[in-house]
């Protein structure tokens, strides 16, 4: 048999499914008959014979209620909290309360796992059949879809893409979901129910991978293991409180992993402490909330307190924000020290958030007692020792302590280090830099230094002082020398930082701006913030630029300074402004404010005029690698020159640090490179050359290799990328016109050699490009010329398939064999015997692959096999249909008797006819698609139940409305 879809991934993932994670495989047909309609999601037998036996109860009313209050749930978030805590029905006599578990999560055997495949569902605007599903105890938790190994052009974005059009349009089956699997058997990737494309992210287990065989078993072991899957839904699973909405959150491999090495350390009870190294921006605040949660409601621990502890009010503020929108319970803000002695000495379970300097000067003689007491310090870089980490372990002596860092330094190591017997522990979990790169769960950084006379060199400090300010006389210098220094004058000279902000403006708007994104400017202290703003005030809008900056002296501040000093709440909406792509706000203009814990992944640069070091300089670097839909790298631009200190500054791998930053220098090497491979694949191509003739060549260049196929599409997304980084630098001016080439090419390629080419939208194509790559295609590049023009090819055009391959026998079999694919796949549901057609088709392919005919015979019998489907579509003539009619007709011979075939002709042009009339081009993917569809619905009942009453018996009406709603949406597009 011939690698596809279902015998090589899908039929591999039931197979590991049943045999080593022990679900029981019903298979589809059987699966159907445990409901009795197809828009059923819920498994009453199933959902039955397990709340039975969860909750020991045969009360037939209580569990039809319950089953009754579970179907009626309609939001996802109302669905997770009835899995974690069951449902609670009142007896209509006695008006007591009783709770039903869904999940039996300290018994992971009393559950039902069970697997199905071609699942047959009735959504709300398309009838789906995911191809593999996941139910516990009758509900559908996880959709896997699964993607051809071996065809070209198609991958597990296609998956992620189908899941989502899923979610879409077949809603009611996605309220129970909890996460989703996409795959293609190569690469694996999980996402929580409705998480963009951009947040479907890898697992990572490279020990469990190699003991399985492959990085498909490995995640479906890491997520679906049955103990593991019930901890993901008790444990890993929140729904946090945005501004822009909630969103639904699922662990990342890595904080899955932290927060359950740290339950288990209190478990074992053994050794006290660890350190967890998570870099900046890899989710440590969410790694944090995780592992909090787990301890409080771990049913193992007697009466468990979580402190959560900060060295900094706002980030106090912060990690409470965090915890209460992402669902915490039992949280409280300890907001003094009395209020701290007090839950210190209480024996009520709870997580507390507090400053670490609240634990000086405490009640002494004050000690907790508790057995299960654990400590989460974060940034322990900076206060997890020392004279603060002294009260600390004075009043919590018995207590587990856990630091957590982005920007471990040595004293971390010595202080939540774990010494053995046979090693020396410095990190209870590790998240380096390069990995969270390497998983996208963080961009990695490019740096360039600009305006390098007007970096700050303190070896030669005097003599740049001099230079700068040959024009003022002796008096002004030495006022200027008495006022502020040096260093800090030549800082504020006023040439200097006007000739800064105007760098930066235009570097914001030629590099930044196109593609939507925002930028920091980090001042050397808070008056250099003030003299930016003013400058940026003559540069650009007011409302462009805010400064947020904290409270100084008020005698000694002028005005100027005082007019910038914000409250906490105008701070607040600052930054919600910030964070909003539409709120005119692109720069917030810093100093030490909004450097550490400040996550807003619209920002892409950072302007960088202070000295930093060590950590701290790490911590503001990582402001700009979070993701973003379009982002491909975050921006340091330095006009300070500390930068290339940070290798020296910093006392960990210097590996790491490189992965941390990468020179703009090395990115232009990067494109350079990337540019010469992609050149390498159009050798001898003239690319000045329109003709279509020069675009066949250049697709025929691809014919038949996937490999190549595949090559040329990872090659070109990399140089898309990296000239969106670059842009618009003159570097790339000797580049552009053959970048221009690649582009226009790719729209081409695509739509050739993409998983359904004859339906590809061109547009789609260029929009998936950068912006600033898509405004060169659109304005200088007449794509759609060379697409639109290019090869629609069909049947009745034998004679123009000759032309094109002459007497290249090999050619000319893999063209009329993907022809016949387009055609038959077209016409699948319009009659039976189409699909006999695929049959034959499958049996011709096989027959080749297996040498049982040679290449004129194969050829031979697809040309029979073109006449055959030439002979099927002229049939559709012969009963006076057009093909789309035939389709309705000849997919409803199924459903009514043979008698009724004239009317069944007369009822096909009717639907036709209205079909044409109501559905226009595009239609699907209009604001009107599902009120357009529930018309259509509404219009073939009347048809049948109404005005064809007499003349047409349809069995199986509800089947048979929903099958040619998906034969409407296969043929009119």
């Amino acid at each position: 048999m011939k690698f596809n879809e279902a015998a090589t991934v899908e039929n591999h993932i039931l197979k590991f499914l049943e045999q080593k994670l022990g679900y029981e495989y019903i298979p589809a047909e059987k699966f159907a008959k445990l409901r009795e309609l197809e828009q059923e999601y819920i498994i009453v037998p199933l959902i039955r014979d397990a709340l039975k036996k969860i909750n020991k109860s045969d009360d037939e009313t209580e569990l039809q209620n319950v089953i009754r209050q579970v179907k009626s749930i309609e939001r996802n978030e109302d669905f997770l909290n009835a899995l974690r805590y069951g449902v609670d029905i009142t007896d209509s006599t006695t008006r007591k309360t009783k709770n039903y578990k869904l999940l039996d999560f300290e018994n992971p055997a009393n559950n039902h796992f069970v697997v199905t495949n071609q699942f047959y569902f009735a959504g709300n605007a398309e009838n789906i059949r995911p191809d593999i599903l996941i139910f516990v105890n009758g509900i559908p938790l996880v959709d896997i879809e699964a993607k051809s190994a071996t065809v070209k052009g198609v991958s597990f974005e296609d998956a992620i893409g189908q899941i989502k059009r899923y979610e879409r349009n077949a809603r009611s089956l996605f309220v129970p979901n909890c996460f989703n699997i996409a795959t293609d058997g190569h690469a694996t990737v999980y996402g929580a129910t409705y998480t963009s494309k951009q947040y479907f992210l890898r697992w990572r287990d490279e020990e469990l991978a190699q003991q399985l065989g492959g990085d498909l078993e490995m995640t479906l072991q890491s997520l679906l293991e049955q103990s593991r899957i019930l901890d993901i839904i008790q444990n890993f699973i929140l729904f946090e409180k945005t501004v822009e909405g909630t969103i639904k959150k699922i662990a990342r491999y890595q904080q899955m992993r932290a927060a359950n090495k740290l339950v288990q350390r209190v478990r074992d009870g053994k050794d006290r402490r660890g350190l967890v190294w998570h870099t900046q921006g890899s989710g440590k605040s969410l790694t944090m909330f995780f592992a909090a949660w787990k301890l409080r409601f771990d049913p193992t621990f007697q009466n468990p307190k979580v402190f959560v502890v900060v060295d900094r009010v706002d980030l106090d503020d912060q990690i409470f924000e965090v915890f209460m929108n992402c669902g915490g319970k039992n949280v409280e803000r300890v907001t003094s020290r009395e209020n701290l002695a007090k839950r210190i000495e209480s024996d009520a379970a709870g997580i507390y958030i507090t400053t670490m300097q609240k634990f000086d000067e405490l009640p002494k003689n004050l000690i907790d007692r508790g057995q299960f007491t654990s400590v989460l310090i974060d940034e322990a870089h900076r206060t997890g020792y020392g004279d603060y980490g002294i009260h600390l372990r004075s009043v919590l002596p018995n207590a587990f302590l856990f630091a957590f860092t982005g920007t471990p330094i040595e004293k971390a190591h010595r202080e939540f280090g774990v010494a053995n017997e046979k090693h020396f522990e410095r990190y209870l979990d590790y998240y380096s830099i390069k990995q969270a790169v390497e998983d996208h769960a963080t961009v990695p950084v490019a740096y360039e230094a600009r305006l390098s006379k007007f970096a700050i060199d303190n070896e030669e400090l005097d003599a740049q002082f001099d230079l700068a300010t040959a024009e003022l006389s002796p008096d002004e210098k030495h006022a200027l020398i008495a006022k502020f220094g040096r260093k800090e004058a030549l800082i504020k000279l006023s040439k200097r930082m006007k000739a800064i902000s105007q760098d930066i403006f235009e570097h914001f708007k030629a590099y930044v701006e196109p593609s939507g994104f925002k930028a920091q400017v980090v001042c050397y202290d808070r008056e250099a913030a003030a003299l930016y703003k003013q400058m940026f005030d003559t540069l650009m809008p007011k409302e462009y630029s805010e400064v947020v900056y904290s409270e100084g002296d008020r005698n000694a501040d002028n005005e100027e300074l005082r007019r910038h000093v914000k409250t906490k709440q105008e701070i607040k909406t600052i930054i919600e402004r910030f964070k909003n792509p539409n709120d005119p706000l692109k720069f917030l203009i810093v100093c030490d404010m909004l450097l550490t814990g400040f996550d807003a992944p619209i920002e892409q640069t950072m302007y960088l005029d202070k000295p930093l070091w060590g950590h701290n300089l790490l911590q503001a670097v990582a402001r700009t690698n979070r993701i973003e839909q379009g982002k491909e790298y975050g921006k340091i631009i330095d006009y300070y020159g500390m930068t290339r200190n940070l290798i020296e500054s910093l006392d960990f791998d210097e590996r790491e640090i490189e992965d941390a930053l990468i020179d703009i220098t090395h990115i232009k090497e990067q494109f350079i490179e990337t540019f010469e491979k992609v050149s390498q694949m159009f050798v001898d191509v003239n690319t000045e050359d329109p003709r279509m003739e020069n675009l066949r060549k250049c697709l025929a260049l691809f014919e038949g290799d996937d490999i190549k196929q595949k090559n040329f599409i990872e090659r070109f997304k990399k140089l898309r990328a990296l000239f969106e980084v670059l842009s618009p630098d003159p570097f790339l001016k000797e580049y552009i016109r053959k970048v221009e080439w690649f582009a226009c090419f790719y729209a081409a390629f695509q739509k050739e050699y993409g998983d359904d080419a004859s339906r590809i939208d061109v547009y789609a194509i260029i929009a998936e490009y950068g912006p600033k790559l898509r405004k060169l295609v659109q304005e200088k590049v007449d794509y759609e010329g060379i697409t639109r023009n290019y090869r629609e090819m069909r049947l009745d055009h034998v004679a123009e398939l000759e032309k094109r391959y002459g007497e290249d026998d090999n050619a000319r079999a893999r063209g009329l064999e993907r022809t016949l694919v387009a055609e038959i796949t077209i016409h699948t549901d319009a009659h039976p015997v189409f699909k006999s057609f695929a049959e034959r088709l499958e049996k011709i392919r096989k027959d080749f692959e297996d040498r049982q005919i040679n290449l004129v015979e194969r050829i031979k019998q697809y040309e029979a096999l073109i006449k055959d489907v030439q002979a099927a579509e002229a049939r559709a003539g012969e009963v006076g249909l057009s093909l789309r009619e035939y389709a309705l007709y000849g997919f409803s011979e199924e459903y009514i008797a043979e008698q009724e075939k004239d009317a069944l002709t007369e009822y096909a042009k009717e639907l036709g006819a209205y079909l044409d009339d109501i559905l226009e081009p595009l239609w699907q993917d209009s604001s009107r698609r599902e009120d357009l569809l529930k018309d259509i619905k509404r219009q073939i009942q009347q048809m049948i139940l109404s005005d064809y009453k007499e003349r047409l018996t349809v069995k199986d009406f509800p089947k048979y409305l929903n099958r040619l709603v998906d034969v409407i949406l296969k043929k009119w597009m």
